[in-house]
């Protein structure tokens, strides 16, 4: 039963080491051009597809879950909640606390947080913001390889099981705020059950209409998002 948490350790240093090159090979050159910077990443994106594509084919598999992950709890006579999404409710709160006590309760959160309010300032008093910049962006990708090495116990997987969630990854960092880890929290938290109730009542098509036309209409409201924090310059 410990090979699922093998894996999940294994995806996330194998995601950061991938992030950590990256970084250095490619995203390093093109923090001045945000709009090259989304364009690289997502054609990376559409070669990385490709070659696992070519590599282990196209056709979707499923993991077999271990055996603690099968079935569903029963709380009361009428519901019943699956293991395994009590397991990814309950990794996702790790993971955000993790995080978050990282950012705020540790030195290299204070720089990282110095270095998103103000890099000159933060280069000025010796912090290396280039090295910061570099541990953050594998921090998340290796975030996101153990969320995808999670996924595997609730749905099938493939070279493109990832491509159908960028929007609403992108959606909720816009919506949320891009520099507010409460804001994407908060946002997450809003835009999921905003879409769970809409698919109760209307169709999965019109909830996801719905979803996007709420927050088209909040963000030209508010355009740096709801939670988003003063960057000094």
């Amino acid at each position: 039963p410990y090979y699922f948490f093998f894996a999940i350790a294994l995806s996330f240093l194998v995601a950061g080491a991938v992030g950590w090159l990256v970084e250095w090979a490619m995203i390093s050159r093109l923090y001045k051009r945000p709009l090259d910077t989304l364009l690289a990443t997502w054609g990376l994106s559409l070669v990385m597809q490709q070659t696992f594509r070519s590599v282990f084919g196209a056709r979707e598999v499923s993991a077999e879950p271990p055996a603690w992950l099968m079935g569903s709890v029963n709380f009361t006579d009428a519901i019943e909640i699956p293991r395994n999404g009590l397991f990814m409710m309950g990794l996702t709160l790790l993971l955000t606390a993790a995080i978050f006590l990282m950012l705020y309760r540790s030195r290299w959160g204070l720089q990282v947080r110095a270095t998103v309010q103000n890099r000159l300032m933060s280069r000025a008093v010796g912090i290396n913001t280039r090295k910061v910049d570099r541990m953050t962006f594998a921090l998340g990708c290796g975030v996101a390889g153990v969320a995808g090495a999670a996924f595997t116990t609730i749905g099938s997987t493939g070279p493109t099981a990832g491509s159908q969630y960028i929007v609403d990854t992108f959606m909720v960092v816009v919506f949320g705020g891009a520099q507010s880890l409460f804001g994407t929290i908060a946002s997450a938290f809003v835009i999921a059950q905003t879409q769970s109730l809409s698919e109760f009542f209307l169709s999965g098509s019109m909830a996801k209409v719905l979803t996007l036309s709420s927050v088209i209409l909040i963000l030209m409201l508010r355009p740096q998002g709801l939670f988003s924090i003063k960057v000094r310059k």
